[in-house]
């Protein structure tokens, strides 16, 4: 729909310029920008296609500008982050929502997909220590927010349904849904870079969940 299409355009790259504007009209020397895995380069994701195009698009302006103006502009592509405050719909939520209600059966993919989920605290730590080390950081650069290890979608939901709620009588249908279009297999942070600058993840998917 084009009325969506402008919605994304606009949360993902218009009011972002602006703020870029800003950032370089009041002299700030390093902006930071929340990108996520799905609009990785090497990923051709067909789900989600708008939030991916216009992602990639502020990316690419941020860089322009990092050429063109005093400051840094640093891309943070955020792995699957999860924890407290998470929007309802969002997958783990959702899924939660279903075991809350205990729903007989939630339909799943095959649970195949490997991600690396990031506790919301170790992300917030990652902004953190970007901003104390902005000195050191380069005019442009992109920082892979993640543990860096993977886990399969299917292990998590049941490591999740087990720490949660033992003794759930909800049984999940791994296989039910049909995989997406250029579905994303594999996604895990290489956060060699990030940690250089002093940061690691205090939470693996087990403790985040615990």
């Amino acid at each position: 729909k084009t009325s969506s299409l402008i919605n994304i355009e606009d949360a993902n790259v218009i009011k972002p310029l602006k703020l870029l504007d800003l950032a370089i009209k009041y002299r700030a020397d390093i902006f930071l920008n929340t990108d996520s895995f799905f609009a990785k380069k090497d990923f051709n994701y067909q789900h989600m296609r708008p939030y991916i195009i216009t992602k990639r698009h502020f990316d690419e302006i941020g860089h322009y500008y990092a050429n063109m103006h005093d400051i840094s502009f640093v891309n943070m592509r955020l792995e699957h982050v999860y924890g407290p405050g998470d929007g309802e719909n969002k997958f783990i939520p959702y899924i939660i929502d279903c075991l809350n209600k205990k729903q007989s059966c939630v339909k799943c993919t095959t649970g195949e997909q490997i991600r690396d989920f990031i506790f919301v605290d170790d992300v917030v730590n990652a902004y953190l220590t970007i901003l104390e080390n902005r000195k050191e950081v380069p005019s442009y650069t992109e920082y892979q927010v993640g543990t860096g290890a993977g886990v399969s979608l299917k292990d998590f939901l049941v490591y999740l349904q087990n720490t949660m709620m033992p003794g759930s009588s909800s049984i999940f249908e791994f296989g039910a849904i049909e995989q997406r279009d250029n579905e994303i297999m594999f996604s895990v942070a290489n956060n060699k870079n990030l940690k250089a600058m002093g940061w690691k993840p205090n939470f693996d998917y087990k403790k985040g969940i615990e």
